[in-house]
């Protein structure tokens, strides 16, 4: 993509950002899911090897290669504990390797909240891009039993790249996550 086009779709996501705190929650725990996902994910899409150095830079607990696995189901990357009222351990945030792929996992959060606040956002592709539902479908995972994965793309007619959407919800109230929220930028 283009330097011109990246910065107005991140000028369209900023205004997001303002606007999405304003909806109603009705699970805190899914608000914070909402607030990680736009403050890391949404904000710093076009550029997740910043994220990374910066957050290297903070010198910001990264979670051991061992424990991280977990969450980077088979990818490449690093994993971080984002804190909740002061204690780890409900958050991670997920970056992979080439920088082109950013997830929130959430141990417990609403699923009807967090479907609908991401609904809410998905649909709201800021112009140009334009915002099509790619379909949900039904997962068995091995760690979370049943969940509903559903996904959106942000793109414009001929970009060659584009953003993709994904939110996983547990079925099982006792799964180990609850949700993971996720963006990455693909290639056409």
């Amino acid at each position: 993509m283009h330097t011109h086009f990246m910065s107005r779709l991140q000028a369209g996501l900023l205004s997001l950002l303002v606007l999405l705190p304003m909806m109603a929650q009705a699970d805190e725990r899914s608000d914070f899911l909402q607030k990680v996902y736009l403050s890391f994910c949404a904000k710093h899409f076009s550029d997740y090897g910043a994220l990374r150095a910066s957050l290297t830079e903070q010198q910001l607990p990264k979670l051991p290669p061992q424990q991280a696995q977990h969450f980077l189901q088979g990818r490449s990357g690093d994993a971080w504990p984002v804190p909740y009222k002061g204690e780890f351990g409900q958050y991670v945030l997920v970056l992979t390797e080439g920088d082109s792929f950013c997830a929130v996992m959430a141990r417990r959060s609403d699923a009807v909240a967090t479907r609908q606040w991401f609904r809410q956002l998905a649909m709201a592709a800021p112009a140009p891009l334009q915002a099509r539902a790619l379909g949900e479908e039904q997962v068995l995972t091995p760690l979370n039993g049943e969940a509903l994965t559903q996904s959106w793309q942000w793109a414009t007619e001929h970009a060659p790249r584009r953003l993709q959407l994904t939110l996983t919800t547990a079925k099982d109230p006792q799964a180990a996550i609850q949700a993971m929220v996720s963006l990455s930028l693909e290639d056409r």
